[in-house]
């Protein structure tokens, strides 16, 4: 009889004292891990993946670096390549395209790797040397487009990191990292750097009211019930529109914590972080706006477009016994923001093209008000004004101000933080972000040339207005002053109402609705649609003719 290849292992084992347990060839061989890895600590893997050098990863330089990882941070962070989801340039940072400052992202799906190789042969990799970036290489001449070379390479961890510290990074990839398929369902469009991803499906097969409940115990304390106390990523979102908008990474910080803030780990296991996401998906529980701040909300928008023509009027309601007034006075071109902004907030991109700066007055500035308008929040406003970096005191001496020889201290924003109160800056945000006029809709304007020799041609003032209820509004509340036709009062140097319009109408939208400081003259219009009409109603030359003859 002929015996198996079990059976004769087994006969020699037993001849040989030895015991024996059999198996087929079909069972499978279940390797040993290693004990460096069963003992590491994927939870600080996750954070060493972040940023291993920030305090709550542990780091400890064993390796003797003392190096500034910060000074080139996303040169070093394992997620600036790799990205949160750890699937490179095939996930959510398709369309992260490298500058000088980051390097290009890897196009190596970190999830697939991870779940194809063994703990020992992710370390080896992690550990290897070769083709990698030593932690002090120049990467000051890094440029995506002709020197990426250095610093696309992945930074050499073994001269910067423990093996301990490695078999952590290897046990959060292999075992506590989460695939984020089991969040949210995602699309990609196009290719890396220029393509674009979409998420739906956020929370997947999570209990939303689960999620309300760990978010109420674990995350209220801070960003408040609705997820809209203290905002994310740069101040820019709500905790619930950073999740519907970039689902990718809250997993991450909700599991391993975010960096430098106190926060950290907010959720134990997958079904919990499906529960926050499905929760967090609801746009009335949780909003996409905070509410503005109490100083926003009480502001008077109209005081704003005052200050904004001359802070220091008395229509203003400014200290006229403010010790900086005769300074403001004698120096007002200085000082009003119409001046560097111009009425158009614009800037040098608008009419103010060919206001070339004199001895009296500084450079326009190149700041695009109307831009910012839609691109700033009530606080991140509020702060850029009050600010007093690189701002010019009050005191300042502008006697020696040349525009040639000597700008920099005149061409600076004034420290307003100096010169106006909390409540009046408010005011002053509240009419540039809500009741400034955005002259786009009130005329068109083509640009010839640059500041400050352009020029610029006005063209459909008015737009569509209806020009027979602007010469109604124009009977009703300007008549009385300018007369019938607008010309019985020069404005601005001897223009009629009809002619100034039709010159500067980048000026006159301020005027009709702020009014015009100084003469007793207030707001006319009170919507845009009367702004539009009455606007409409000037441009006809023969009803408002320019100025009346000298007599």
């Amino acid at each position: 009889m002929r015996l198996t290849k079990s059976l004769s292992l087994a006969l020699l084992l037993a001849l040989l004292g030895l015991s024996f347990t059999g198996c087929s060839d079909d069972d499978p061989v279940t390797p040993t891990e290693p004990a460096a890895y069963t003992n590491a600590d994927g939870i600080n893997g996750g954070r060493m993946y972040d940023k291993f050098w920030a305090d709550e990863t542990g780091f400890v330089d064993t390796k003797d670096v003392a190096f500034d990882f910060g000074a080139k941070g996303d040169f070093f962070r394992c997620k600036q390549c790799h990205g949160w989801d750890r699937l490179g340039t095939q996930g959510a940072y398709i369309g992260r395209g490298p500058r000088t400052s980051r390097p290009n992202v890897s196009s190596v799906d970190l999830r697939a790797y991870a779940a194809s190789h063994t703990p020992q042969e992710i370390f080896d990799n992690l550990s290897s040397s070769t083709d990698r970036r030593a932690y002090n290489a120049d990467l000051s001449t890094y440029d995506p487009d002709t020197n990426p070379t250095v610093g696309d390479q992945m930074p050499d961890l073994s001269g910067i990191f423990s093996d301990a510290q490695l078999w952590e990074l290897v046990k959060f990839l292999k075992a506590d990292a989460t695939d984020v398929d089991d969040l949210y369902t995602f699309t990609t469009s196009g290719t890396y750097p220029d393509g674009s991803i979409s998420y739906t499906d956020i929370g997947s097969g999570g209990i939303a009211a689960n999620g309300d409940a760990i978010f109420a115990a674990r995350c209220a304390s801070c960003h408040g019930a609705d997820g809209t106390t203290f905002l994310v990523d740069g101040g820019e979102y709500t905790v619930g529109r950073h999740v519907r908008n970039k689902p990718y990474e809250d997993h991450h910080k909700m599991k391993f914590g975010q960096l430098g803030t106190g926060m950290g780990s907010l959720v134990t296991d997958l079904q919990d972080l499906k529960d926050v996401y499905a929760a967090l998906t609801n746009t009335t529980t949780y909003p996409d706006d905070a509410p503005p701040p109490a100083g926003y909300v009480s502001a008077d928008g109209a005081n704003g477009g005052q200050l904004y023509d001359k802070f220091w009027a008395t229509e203003t309601g400014f200290n006229q016994a403010d010790p900086d007034l005769a300074t403001f006075n004698a120096s007002k071109d200085f000082f009003r923001c119409k001046q560097c902004h111009g009425w158009d907030r614009l800037g040098n991109q608008g009419a103010y093209i060919n206001r070339a700066p004199r001895t009296t007055r500084p450079n326009v500035s190149d700041l695009d008000l109307l831009v910012m308008s839609n691109e700033y929040t009530p606080q991140e406003m509020f702060d850029a004004i009050a600010s007093s970096a690189g701002r010019r005191a009050p005191s300042a001496d502008l006697s020696t101000y040349d525009p040639d020889l000597n700008p920099a201290v005149g061409d600076q924003m004034p420290d307003y933080s100096q010169i106006l109160t909390d409540a009046q800056i408010w005011d002053l945000v509240k009419f540039l972000l809500e009741d400034a006029v955005d002259v786009n809709d009130i005329y068109d304007y083509t640009l010839d040339g640059g500041y400050p020799t352009g020029s610029i041609t006005f063209s459909n003032i008015g737009q569509d207005g209806v020009a027979a209820d602007g010469d109604a509004i124009f009977a009703a509340r300007c008549v009385m002053c300018h007369g019938a036709d607008g010309t019985l009062i020069g404005v601005d140097g001897g223009y009629s109402v009809g002619s100034h319009l039709r010159s500067k109408p980048n000026e006159d939208q301020h005027k009709f609705k702020f009014g015009q400081l100084g003469t007793g003259m207030t707001g006319l219009v009170t919507d845009l649609t009367e702004m539009k009409s009455l606007y409409k109603a000037l441009t006809n030359a023969t009803n408002y003719p320019d100025p009346a003859p000298t007599r």
